[in-house]
Protein backbone atom coordinates (compact mmCIF):
# COMPACT_ATOMS: atom_id res chain seq x y z
CA UNK A 1 0.00 0.00 0.00
CA UNK A 2 1.03 3.45 -0.23
CA UNK A 3 1.82 6.09 2.79
CA UNK A 4 -1.39 7.55 2.35
CA UNK A 5 -3.64 4.41 2.40
CA UNK A 6 -0.99 3.13 5.33
CA UNK A 7 -1.76 6.47 7.21
CA UNK A 8 -5.58 6.45 6.68
CA UNK A 9 -5.92 2.70 8.08
CA UNK A 10 -3.76 2.91 10.66
CA UNK A 11 -5.72 2.07 13.92
CA UNK A 12 -5.24 0.49 17.37
CA UNK A 13 -5.98 -2.88 17.88
CA UNK A 14 -6.74 -4.11 20.98
CA UNK A 15 -7.89 -7.89 19.97
CA UNK A 16 -5.93 -10.16 18.73
CA UNK A 17 -5.58 -13.87 17.47
CA UNK A 18 -3.09 -16.17 19.32
CA UNK A 19 -1.19 -16.77 16.08
CA UNK A 20 2.38 -16.29 16.05
CA UNK A 21 4.10 -13.53 14.06
CA UNK A 22 6.67 -15.31 11.48
CA UNK A 23 10.10 -14.49 12.63
CA UNK A 24 10.82 -12.91 9.43
CA UNK A 25 7.72 -10.74 9.11
CA UNK A 26 8.88 -9.31 13.11
CA UNK A 27 12.27 -8.88 12.33
CA UNK A 28 11.13 -6.33 9.42
CA UNK A 29 9.10 -4.27 11.23
CA UNK A 30 12.05 -4.17 13.74
CA UNK A 31 14.67 -3.29 11.91
CA UNK A 32 12.61 -0.73 10.43
CA UNK A 33 12.01 0.85 13.60
CA UNK A 34 15.54 1.51 14.12
CA UNK A 35 16.51 3.51 11.32
CA UNK A 36 14.24 6.23 12.15
CA UNK A 37 16.41 9.78 12.28
CA UNK A 38 17.64 10.89 15.78
CA UNK A 39 19.44 13.52 17.17
CA UNK A 40 23.36 13.29 16.05
CA UNK A 41 22.70 9.73 14.75
CA UNK A 42 22.97 9.04 18.50
CA UNK A 43 19.91 5.84 18.03
CA UNK A 44 19.20 6.27 21.59
CA UNK A 45 16.47 3.72 22.12
CA UNK A 46 15.99 -0.05 23.01
CA UNK A 47 13.61 -2.80 22.25
CA UNK A 48 12.84 -5.72 24.34
CA UNK A 49 10.35 -8.14 22.46
CA UNK A 50 8.75 -10.92 24.09
CA UNK A 51 6.94 -13.66 22.26
CA UNK A 52 4.93 -16.05 23.03
CA UNK A 53 4.72 -17.28 26.60
CA UNK A 54 7.57 -14.30 27.53
CA UNK A 55 4.51 -11.84 27.38
CA UNK A 56 2.96 -13.30 30.40
CA UNK A 57 5.99 -11.88 32.72
CA UNK A 58 5.00 -9.15 31.29
CA UNK A 59 0.79 -9.29 32.10
CA UNK A 60 2.69 -10.69 35.35
CA UNK A 61 3.71 -7.88 36.21
CA UNK A 62 1.11 -5.03 34.92
CA UNK A 63 -2.01 -7.19 35.21
CA UNK A 64 -1.88 -9.48 37.81
CA UNK A 65 -4.00 -12.61 37.70
CA UNK A 66 -6.59 -11.44 39.44
CA UNK A 67 -7.67 -8.27 37.82
CA UNK A 68 -7.98 -10.26 34.29
CA UNK A 69 -11.46 -11.59 34.27
CA UNK A 70 -12.42 -8.13 34.65
CA UNK A 71 -9.82 -6.20 32.18
CA UNK A 72 -12.29 -4.91 29.49
CA UNK A 73 -9.56 -5.90 26.38
CA UNK A 74 -9.55 -9.75 26.97
CA UNK A 75 -8.33 -9.96 23.34
CA UNK A 76 -5.29 -7.56 24.39
CA UNK A 77 -4.08 -10.22 26.17
CA UNK A 78 -3.71 -12.93 23.44
CA UNK A 79 -1.30 -10.85 21.38
CA UNK A 80 1.54 -13.06 20.34
CA UNK A 81 4.31 -9.80 20.78
CA UNK A 82 5.06 -7.02 22.84
CA UNK A 83 7.87 -4.67 22.81
CA UNK A 84 8.77 -2.58 25.03
CA UNK A 85 10.73 0.63 24.09
CA UNK A 86 13.25 2.25 26.05
CA UNK A 87 15.52 5.89 25.97
CA UNK A 88 18.88 6.60 27.07
CA UNK A 89 19.41 10.27 27.69
CA UNK A 90 23.02 9.11 28.54
CA UNK A 91 23.61 8.24 25.04
CA UNK A 92 22.93 11.87 23.78
CA UNK A 93 25.08 12.81 26.46
CA UNK A 94 28.06 10.37 25.57
CA UNK A 95 27.37 11.29 21.75
CA UNK A 96 27.26 15.46 22.15
CA UNK A 97 30.42 15.38 24.20
CA UNK A 98 32.25 14.02 21.24
CA UNK A 99 34.60 16.35 19.59
CA UNK A 100 32.15 17.08 16.86
CA UNK A 101 29.56 17.72 18.95
CA UNK A 102 31.12 19.52 22.11
CA UNK A 103 30.68 23.23 21.09
CA UNK A 104 27.00 22.16 21.68
CA UNK A 105 26.84 22.02 25.40
CA UNK A 106 24.47 19.33 25.58
CA UNK A 107 27.21 16.69 26.79
CA UNK A 108 27.22 18.11 29.91
CA UNK A 109 23.48 17.94 31.47
CA UNK A 110 20.32 16.81 30.59
CA UNK A 111 18.76 19.79 31.82
CA UNK A 112 20.88 21.54 29.09
CA UNK A 113 18.54 20.13 26.57
CA UNK A 114 15.31 22.44 25.96
CA UNK A 115 13.73 19.24 24.02
CA UNK A 116 14.52 15.79 25.02
CA UNK A 117 15.65 14.02 21.95
CA UNK A 118 16.14 10.64 23.58
CA UNK A 119 12.10 11.27 23.79
CA UNK A 120 11.41 12.88 20.42
CA UNK A 121 13.77 9.90 18.67
CA UNK A 122 12.06 6.78 20.68
CA UNK A 123 8.94 7.95 19.52
CA UNK A 124 10.03 7.91 16.08
CA UNK A 125 10.94 4.77 16.75
CA UNK A 126 7.42 3.52 18.11
CA UNK A 127 5.56 5.06 15.58
CA UNK A 128 7.73 3.92 12.76
CA UNK A 129 7.27 0.04 13.95
CA UNK A 130 3.41 0.38 14.24
CA UNK A 131 3.27 2.00 10.23
CA UNK A 132 5.76 -0.77 9.38
CA UNK A 133 3.52 -3.67 11.81
CA UNK A 134 0.39 -2.48 10.00
CA UNK A 135 2.34 -2.83 5.92
CA UNK A 136 2.75 -6.20 6.93
CA UNK A 137 -0.90 -6.59 7.29
CA UNK A 138 -0.71 -7.00 11.17
CA UNK A 139 -2.41 -5.05 13.66
CA UNK A 140 -0.71 -2.64 16.71
CA UNK A 141 -1.86 -1.06 20.15
CA UNK A 142 1.10 1.62 22.01
CA UNK A 143 -0.01 2.06 25.39
CA UNK A 144 2.01 2.86 28.53
CA UNK A 145 3.86 1.44 31.56
CA UNK A 146 2.43 4.29 33.49
CA UNK A 147 3.17 3.17 37.07
CA UNK A 148 4.30 -0.57 36.35
CA UNK A 149 7.55 0.64 34.46
CA UNK A 150 10.29 0.19 37.32
CA UNK A 151 8.81 -3.08 38.04
CA UNK A 152 8.66 -4.16 34.42
CA UNK A 153 11.98 -2.95 33.86
CA UNK A 154 13.30 -5.19 36.70
CA UNK A 155 11.76 -7.81 35.47
CA UNK A 156 13.13 -7.66 31.53
CA UNK A 157 16.63 -6.54 32.75
CA UNK A 158 16.86 -2.97 31.89
CA UNK A 159 19.17 -1.33 32.71
CA UNK A 160 18.51 1.36 35.53
CA UNK A 161 19.19 4.73 33.80
CA UNK A 162 16.50 3.86 31.02
CA UNK A 163 13.04 5.69 30.51
CA UNK A 164 9.92 3.98 29.70
CA UNK A 165 7.93 5.31 26.43
CA UNK A 166 5.82 2.31 25.65
CA UNK A 167 4.40 -0.82 24.82
CA UNK A 168 3.51 -2.18 21.66
CA UNK A 169 1.61 -5.23 21.46
CA UNK A 170 1.42 -6.61 18.25
CA UNK A 171 -0.30 -9.62 16.32
CA UNK A 172 -3.26 -10.52 13.80
CA UNK A 173 -6.01 -8.47 14.12
CA UNK A 174 -9.29 -10.31 15.62
CA UNK A 175 -11.78 -9.47 13.28
CA UNK A 176 -14.55 -10.70 14.70
CA UNK A 177 -14.35 -8.55 17.89
CA UNK A 178 -15.40 -4.99 16.76
CA UNK A 179 -15.11 -2.83 20.51
CA UNK A 180 -13.96 0.31 20.13
CA UNK A 181 -11.90 2.29 22.43
CA UNK A 182 -13.97 5.48 24.27
CA UNK A 183 -12.10 7.90 21.95
CA UNK A 184 -12.52 5.99 18.95
CA UNK A 185 -15.46 8.31 17.39
CA UNK A 186 -13.84 11.41 18.64
CA UNK A 187 -13.63 13.76 15.22
CA UNK A 188 -9.89 14.81 13.87
CA UNK A 189 -9.19 18.35 14.68
CA UNK A 190 -9.65 19.96 11.10
CA UNK A 191 -6.37 21.09 9.18
CA UNK A 192 -6.79 24.73 9.12
CA UNK A 193 -10.72 25.50 9.78
CA UNK A 194 -11.59 27.85 12.96
CA UNK A 195 -9.85 28.35 16.12
CA UNK A 196 -10.06 24.86 16.60
CA UNK A 197 -7.58 23.79 13.52
CA UNK A 198 -4.61 22.18 13.83
CA UNK A 199 -2.47 24.13 11.40
CA UNK A 200 -1.58 27.50 11.83
CA UNK A 201 0.15 29.42 9.03
CA UNK A 202 2.60 32.69 9.49
CA UNK A 203 1.82 32.97 13.22
CA UNK A 204 -0.75 31.40 15.71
Amino acid sequence: MDFSELIRKRRMTRSFLVDPVPVEKLDRVLDSARRVPSAGNTQGFDFVVLEGFETSVYWDVTLPPERREKFRWQGLLRAPVLVTIWADAGAYLKRYGQEDKAHSGLGNDVGAWATPYWIVDSSFAAMAMQLAAIDEGLGVLFFGMFDHSSELAEALGVPGDRMPIGTIAMGWPDDADKTMGRSASMERRPLEDGTESVVHRGQW
